[in-house]
């Protein structure tokens, strides 16, 4: 390939990763109101907690699944299930390179649903525990409440847990608020912009080559 045509690639990637830091920007200014964290916990006289949206063991069972030994939780769904051929399935899982979900996800490919499943089940008390240890308070002194009252759904919720957003709801007057929970990273790369591709899934394909992790 020659040098022109990659210049010309690598300035087609360079402007569609400059579209989508500027949409994604002026789509979380558009859309949102922005809250100090003491005016709304005035508003709400220090109960915030009784409106901060609890997480399900869905939402939370990756994040649950890296604080265990996970060989163990693979290991006795076989052993419960009474399914074959663990050994190989461990040694499969320990020779795939990628995130935890995607390994999981590679080795048991449909079963995957059943594995996650069981674990919700069979480790009920642990999950619970594990979501009442949670700092599930906001981090930061700014809040985002959405500007229209559709986002207020449980459909919504859920794409904001999902991302490991906190969500703030039923506070009237207010729409749903959501949070951050974590610190050390830019929110663009690990809130907005995956926040946005949830609401907007055709832009998650057209910018699906784009590596926005600087972002």
């Amino acid at each position: 390939m020659s040098n022109l045509k990659l210049s010309e690639e690598n300035e087609v990637y360079l402007n569609l990763k400059n579209e989508l830091r500027v949409k994604v920007s002026d789509w979380v200014e558009s859309r949102f109101n922005y809250h100090h964290l003491e005016v709304i916990e005035k508003w709400c006289d220090n109960c915030l907690f009784e409106y901060i949206a609890r997480p399900t063991a869905k939402n939370v069972f990756i994040d649950w699944l890296y604080d265990c030994e996970i060989s163990i939780k693979i290991e006795n769904y076989f052993d419960e299930l009474e399914k074959e051929n663990f050994e190989e399935f461990i040694q499969k899982y320990n020779d795939t390179e990628g995130g935890l979900l995607h390994c999981l996800k590679t080795c048991f490919q449909d079963e995957y649903e059943e594995f996650e499943n069981w674990c919700i089940e069979f480790y009920e008390d642990d999950i619970e525990d594990y979501i009442s240890e949670q700092e599930n308070y906001p981090m930061w002194n700014t809040l985002f409440e959405f500007r229209d009252s559709f986002y207020n759904s449980e459909e919504d919720t859920e794409k904001c847990i999902k991302l490991g957003l906190g969500v703030i709801e039923g506070l009237e007057p207010f729409n749903n608020i959501i949070f951050m929970t974590s610190a050390g990273h830019s929110f663009y790369s690990a809130y907005w912009i995956p926040l946005y591709f949830e609401f907007y899934p055709d832009e998650k394909e057209k910018y699906k080559n784009i590596n926005y992790s600087d972002l």
